[in-house]
C-alpha cells in the first residue's frame, strides 16, 4: 500500500480499514474489540498489540531516548480539516508540512493527522493506554509515517505515534485552542475545513516532552497492524473538564477506546528525564510493592503495630456494653451517590458532601460519610475476597464505608488516631471480579499484636456481626482509597 493511499484510508487509532471495510465498532455490533481478531485479514489477535498498561515498576530507562525534534509543530496553519465519524474525531494535516525525528526514532517521520479517544462521562475515562492501571479521561494520538518508505503499515517501525494523555481540570481555560477545536464537534459524520489558527504546540501546551515511555506495538483499531513505534508521554495535557465532556456530548459517540492488551513479554523503556516512581503499590505480583512489601513504601505506616485487616477470633472477643446502636443520618437517601469510579484497585462510590453522617456505636464523635468501596477475590465460584476474616473464614466480598470526623478536615483526620471510622460489611456476592476486570483486591490479615476486639451488647443477625476494632478507627493505612 503506497503512502498516498494511506493518507486516504489510514486513520490510526480510529482506523477506517482499507482491507476489511468498516464492519467493526467499539460497542453495538458483531465485531466489538473482543472480536476484532475474528475479522479476516487483521492482526488484532497477534502478540505485539496496543494499547497496553504501562507498569512503571517494570519500565527500564534507555539512555538513547534523547529529545525529539518537532518540525512545524508551532505552525498555526497546518490543520487542514476535521473529520468526524463513528469512531473518532480526526484532524487532518497539510501534507509534507509537519515532521518528527529524534527521541530514539530511526529516521524522520512525516506527521499526517492526530485524533482522540475518550470515554463516556466525567467519571468514565477513555484513554487507551493506562499507567499502573490508571486511565485518563482522554488520549490524543499524533500519527506520523516514516519518510521514504512505500509501505509503512507493513513495516515494524513504519509508523510513529505520539500519545498524550488528557487530564480534566476544574478551572481550565474555556476560550483557548481546545475550545476552538471543540467548536467543530457535531453529531454528524463528515469532513469540514478547519478555519482557526491553532498549532499542535498550542494543543499540547506545557507538557514536558523530554519525559516519555517507548515500546513497540500496533495500530489500536483494525487492521491492528504491528507497525508502530509508540511514544507515550508521562505528563498529561490539562484541559477544562467541560471541554472534555464536549466530545461525547456533541458527537453522540462514547467509549471509543480499545481495552489494554497483553504485553507478551515486551519491554517498555523510558527516556532518561522520566522519573520512574518507586512507590506504586498493588495487590498481586505485577508490581514491586505487593502487600508483603507495603511497609517499604515511602512514608508508609504499613509496618506498624495497629494494622488492618485482622482475623477476628470470636472466642477471644470481649462484650462492651458501651457499644450502643449507631445513628445513621441520611443512609436512606437514594440520591446520595455522587459518582462511581473504577480506580484499578477498587470500585469506589463517592458520596455527596456533607449529606450522610454516622454517630453512636461507641464512636464518641459525629462522622461525615465520604465514600464506600469494595474488596473481592477471583472469578472462581468458591472465591473468597473479604479483607477481615472471622474465625479464619473469609467471605466473598467486603464493603468499607469510610467516614471522617465531622469536626476535622480530611487532612487532619488522617493524622488523628480516631480521625477516620470505617464500617465493614461482609458480602455474599461475586460479580465484581468479572465486571471490574481485576481480582484478589484484598490485603492479607495482619497481626493482632495484643489488641482487644470488642463486640456490641447485641449480636447482629445472619452472617454479619459488627465488630468494632479500635485499630480500624486509626488513620494508619498508607492508602484507604480516599
Amino acid at each position: 500500500m503506497a503512502v498516498s493511499s494511506l493518507l486516504l484510508c489510514l486513520c490510526f487509532g480510529a482506523l477506517v480499514k482499507c482491507a476489511a471495510g468498516s464492519d467493526w465498532c467499539y460497542t453495538g455490533c458483531e465485531h466489538t474489540p473482543a472480536h476484532w481478531k475474528d475479522i479476516s485479514g487483521t492482526f488484532c489477535g497477534e502478540k505485539r498489540q496496543s494499547p497496553i498498561d504501562i507498569v512503571t515498576s517494570d519500565v527500564k530507562t534507555d539512555q538513547n531516548l534523547h529529545n525529539f525534534t518537532f518540525a512545524n509543530f508551532s505552525s498555526e496553519n497546518v490543520i487542514k480539516s476535521i473529520k468526524i465519524d463513528k469512531h473518532t474525531v480526526k484532524c487532518i494535516l497539510e501534507e509534507n508540512e509537519v515532521e518528527v525525528s529524534g527521541g530514539g526514532l530511526d529516521g524522520t517521520y512525516s506527521t499526517i493527522q492526530f485524533h482522540l479517544h475518550w470515554g463516556d462521562t466525567e467519571h468514565h475515562p477513555g484513554s487507551e493506554h493506562t499507567i499502573d492501571k490508571h486511565r485518563y479521561p482522554m488520549e490524543m494520538h499524533i500519527v506520523s509515517l516514516k519518510k521514504g518508505m512505500q509501505d509503512p503499515v507493513n513495516d515494524p517501525e513504519g509508523i510513529a505515534v505520539l500519545g498524550f494523555f488528557i487530564n480534566a481540570t476544574e478551572d481550565g481555560d474555556m476560550s483557548g485552542p481546545w475550545s476552538n477545536l471543540t467548536s467543530y464537534l457535531k453529531n454528524t459524520a463528515g469532513t469540514v475545513d478547519f478555519n482557526h489558527t491553532i498549532s499542535i504546540d498550542d494543543l499540547i501546551g506545557n507538557v514536558d516532552r523530554t519525559k516519555f515511555y517507548r515500546y513497540m506495538g500496533s495500530l489500536t483499531t483494525p487492521n491492528c497492524n504491528e507497525a508502530v513505534v509508540w511514544t507515550v508521554f508521562q505528563e498529561p495535557i490539562n484541559i477544562n473538564k467541560n471541554l472534555i465532556q464536549n466530545f461525547p456530548m456533541k458527537t453522540g459517540i462514547s467509549n471509543v477506546f480499545r481495552p489494554t492488551q497483553n504485553t507478551n513479554g515486551r519491554q517498555v523503556f523510558a527516556s532518561p528525564a522520566t522519573t520512574l516512581p518507586s512507590s506504586h503499590w498493588c495487590y498481586d505480583d505485577h508490581c514491586h510493592f505487593s502487600p508483603s512489601k507495603w511497609q517499604l513504601l515511602p512514608q508508609s505506616y504499613c509496618g506498624g503495630e495497629l494494622q488492618s485487616p485482622i482475623n477476628i477470633d470470636t472466642r477471644n472477643t470481649l462484650k462492651d456494653n458501651h457499644l450502643k446502636e449507631f445513628t445513621y443520618t441520611k443512609f436512606d437517601e437514594k440520591h446520595a451517590i455522587k459518582y462511581i469510579t473504577n480506580t484499578g484497585e477498587a470500585v469506589k462510590c463517592v458520596l455527596k458532601e456533607d449529606l450522610l453522617e454516622v454517630s453512636g456505636g461507641g464512636l464518641g464523635h459525629v462522622y461525615s460519610t465520604l465514600q464506600f468501596h469494595f474488596h473481592w477475590g477471583s472469578r472462581s465460584p468458591d472465591s473468597e475476597g473479604s479483607e477481615h476474616t472471622v474465625d479464619s473464614h473469609r467471605y466473598p466480598m467486603e464493603m468499607h464505608i469510610v467516614n471522617k470526623r465531622k469536626d476535622l478536615s480530611l487532612e487532619d483526620a488522617i493524622k488523628t488516631p480516631n480521625g477516620l471510622a470505617v464500617l465493614g460489611f461482609f458480602i455474599e456476592m461475586m460479580l465484581f471480579p468479572t465486571h471490574a476486570g481485576y481480582e484478589n483486591v484484598f490485603r492479607p490479615a495482619q497481626a493482632l499484636n495484643n489488641r482487644k476486639i470488642f463486640t456490641s451488647a447485641s449480636s447482629a443477625p445472619g452472617p454479619i456481626q459488627l465488630f468494632l476494632l479500635l485499630g480500624c478507627l486509626c488513620a494508619l493505612s498508607y492508602n484507604l482509597h480516599l
